[in-house]
């Protein structure tokens, strides 16, 4: 799989349930919306694209023009798509990952950049799914970029696919209540986030 392209069908279908977040968003203001509601380990990978998606498009609109923002959606939504490219073993283990196992994770967004390598996916897109695990201070992966190396597309998706995932309830790791995963992402201000996302990510999910 890996150095292939995603069926055209199949990019076009995820895709379209990018937009289709989007436009919810776009529809609605952000108290209509509930952050950190977590999923069932078995829905994780599935939902947790939809939660990223949803909460990044929010952080996004308070700090990019409404016109970059498919492009966000687009990428958020694809961003782990890399790990299509891993044993299933690996994605779903219950439990923490060896250091040979986590060697391999870490591979999955340079992966995911495999399977997106043609022009039908916009620049902006693809630097989410590379580099959404990179982190501020540069101790992030694949590249320990560090600070506005990073694209801002990227930063957002940062705080976005962390606060989901601590969130969500993983095999490995239970969820967070919604307050304490807020709380883990502001403490990363200025270190693993970039604050300026961070403000704007604290703001979105004031009541």
């Amino acid at each position: 799989m890996p150095g292939t392209l995603l069926p055209p069908e199949l990019l076009a279908e995820l895709t379209d349930v990018a937009a289709e977040i989007l436009d919810e968003v776009l529809r609605q203001d952000d108290r209509a919306f509930s952050f950190g509601d977590g999923s069932r380990p078995e829905d994780y990978n599935v939902e947790h694209s939809i939660g990223a998606t949803l909460t990044g498009l929010v952080i996004g609109r308070k700090l990019v023009c409404e016109e970059a923002l498919e492009d966000l959606s687009t990428g958020l939504f694809l961003q782990d798509i890399g790990k299509l490219a891993l044993p299933p073993r690996l994605v779903h283990k219950e439990g923490p990952l060896a250091p040979d196992e986590w060697d391999l994770m870490m591979r999955h967004p340079l992966l995911g950049l495999e399977f997106l390598r043609d022009d039908s996916i916009p620049p902006g897109a693809k630097a989410v799914v590379r580099s959404h695990h990179e982190r501020w201070d540069g101790s992030g992966y694949p590249s320990g970029l560090v600070g506005e190396e990073i694209s801002l597309f990227a930063r957002i998706a940062a705080v976005a696919d962390v606060f989901d995932a601590v969130t969500s309830q993983r095999y490995y790791a239970p969820a967070m209540p919604r307050r304490r995963g807020a709380e883990l992402i502001r403490k990363g201000a200025g270190n693993a986030f970039d604050p300026v996302v961070v403000e704007a990510f604290l703001d979105a999910i004031r009541r």
